[in-house]
């Protein structure tokens, strides 16, 4: 009976208010509700007319996905969130809960492309687990976005789901340590690498010069700096 009043006056709040970020007890899952329009309430940002999609698996790395995603839509980039599977909420590795605005077949019918894909580490990142890589619908439009000259990026061990996907031959990228074997040639010293279109960091602790980077391929310079200068980034 508790967990149904709580759901309820969580409803109610999502339904009055303009801008709001709810919490479950126990499940801590965000997102945030805007009443100005449809398109925008699903998926965030927008007034730079690129866009975005952050693919989430059950598992995923919660920095590495939040900070991106936030950093993006301060600097008016559209982010779509879109769960691997079928279920909406999806709970990171440290028992975070994220609504996604969509599975990932929804987003992939919701537009025809997107400026960037974003893949988040995690354990359904690690090969050993292969929840990503193993994934047809991930390798596919990996390979469509990089052959298409869109951006790809992914952080911590997804770099080693870009390396199955064949777009980091030639290419210079870095990743996390732990997954050094499938991805031998990675970057070992900077925190982010940019290659043309492959943005790709380290993990968690880069999440932001992460999400910056992406700033700067998206929009430009200017608006990465004026972001960070918002958030007191030095």
């Amino acid at each position: 009976r508790t967990e149904k009043m709580l759901r309820a006056a969580l409803f109610a709040l999502v339904i009055s208010s303009a801008t709001a970020f709810v919490t479950i007890p126990g499940e801590a899952a965000v997102r945030p509700v805007g009443r100005d329009s449809t398109v925008q309430c699903m998926s965030g940002g927008g007034k730079s007319g690129k866009s975005a999609l952050c693919i989430l698996a059950e598992g995923f790395e919660e920095m590495e996905a939040v900070t991106p995603i936030d950093l993006l839509r301060r600097a008016g980039v559209e982010v779509t969130i879109a769960s691997l599977t079928t279920d909406i909420i999806v709970k990171g590795r440290n028992g975070i809960s994220v609504f996604a605005n969509m599975d990932l077949d929804s987003a992939l019918k919701l537009r025809e492309s997107y400026d960037a894909v974003i893949v988040p580490g995690g354990p359904p990142a690690v090969p050993s687990v292969g929840t990503l890589k193993s994934d047809a619908r991930v390798l596919s439009l990996l390979n469509e976005q990089m052959n298409a000259g869109r951006v790809v990026s992914a952080i911590c061990a997804a770099p080693s789901v870009l390396a199955e996907a064949g777009v980091l031959a030639g290419k210079k990228y870095t990743a996390h340590f732990s997954v050094a074997d499938a991805v031998p040639d990675f970057d070992k010293t900077s925190a982010v690498v940019v290659d043309g279109n492959l943005v790709t960091s380290q993990g968690a602790g880069t999440g932001t010069q992460f999400g910056l980077a992406l700033i700067e391929q998206l929009v430009d310079k200017q608006t990465a700096e004026e972001v960070a200068a918002s958030i007191c980034w030095k």
